[in-house]
């Protein structure tokens, strides 16, 4: 094992997760399991909630839509994933944010996984020149993003055709605001459990989650758990966490 494949393994497993806490949360007895993976990447997240409740797929059905303008990524893992354990995958290539138009999409080169967002608010911080240093020392810094065009949609603005979501996923590193925005309709009509991630600089980070969490409460959900990222250090300007959210139980009162 190389040293860069190394450390990279070290930060996924400081990285928090809420697999067993989402897992316990979707009844085994479900007949179909939906996914909304928004920043997809290489898929990991769903094939990790899949893996989780071990659903017998000759009975039970598992769609897994997933979004992420990022084409530089290799998915034939999850691909081979999908296909061993006949899961409907459908992944599309466009941004999801709040309102459907033409942006930027910058790409951390040597950190594909981090910071590759429409709002892109790595770039120059402290937190990517110290992770360039220990992964990437001999790069140029010139050389470390690129910037591509994409198509930006709502998720509300989004037909699959679809009966219902279980989790909404999103981990689209400083953009989650935008993308619930866009998204107001959707969660409305299906209520799914919301795992998202909360990235930011330090002054702006209590106001980035507390917009987001007002924003949930006014939709009738609850934020019933929170895991920061310890790969966001003591010496960084950027504070990570992710929030998971459920819709309260509505309670019938009887005269």
């Amino acid at each position: 094992m190389s040293y860069k494949t190394f450390l990279y393994k070290l930060a996924s497993m400081l990285s928090p997760s809420f697999y067993k806490e989402i897992s316990e949360l979707i009844p085994t007895t479900h007949e179909t399991l939906t996914i909304f993976d928004i920043g997809f990447y290489n898929g990991e997240f769903s094939k990790k909630i899949i893996e989780n409740l071990d659903f017998d797929s000759s009975k039970q059905i598992t769609y897994v839509y997933s979004f992420d303008p990022n084409n530089k990524i290799n998915r034939r893992n999850f691909e081979e994933f999908a296909e061993l354990n006949k899961i409907h995958w459908k992944h599309f290539t466009y941004a999801l944010g709040d309102k459907n138009s033409e942006e930027n999409f910058t790409i951390l080169k040597h950190f594909p996984s981090s910071g590759s967002s429409v709002n892109n608010i790595l770039i120059n911080s402290m937190w990517l020149k110290s992770r360039r240093f220990i992964f990437s020392p001999f790069t140029k810094e010139s050389d470390s993003t690129e910037t591509f065009e994409v198509i930006q949609k709502t998720l509300d603005s989004v037909d699959l055709n679809i009966k219902n979501i279980d989790i909404l996923k999103i981990d689209v590193e400083g953009y989650s605001y935008e993308v619930l925005q866009g998204a107001k309709e959707t969660i409305n009509k299906f209520n799914p459990i919301i795992q998202l991630e909360v990235l930011s600089r330090k002054d702006e980070y209590d106001k980035s989650r507390e917009d987001i969490i007002m924003f949930l409460n006014d939709l009738d959900y609850k934020l019933v758990n929170t895991k920061k990222h310890f790969t966001t250090h003591i010496f960084s300007d950027i504070i990570c966490s992710d929030l998971l959210f459920t819709k309260n139980k509505k309670v019938n009162i009887e005269d």
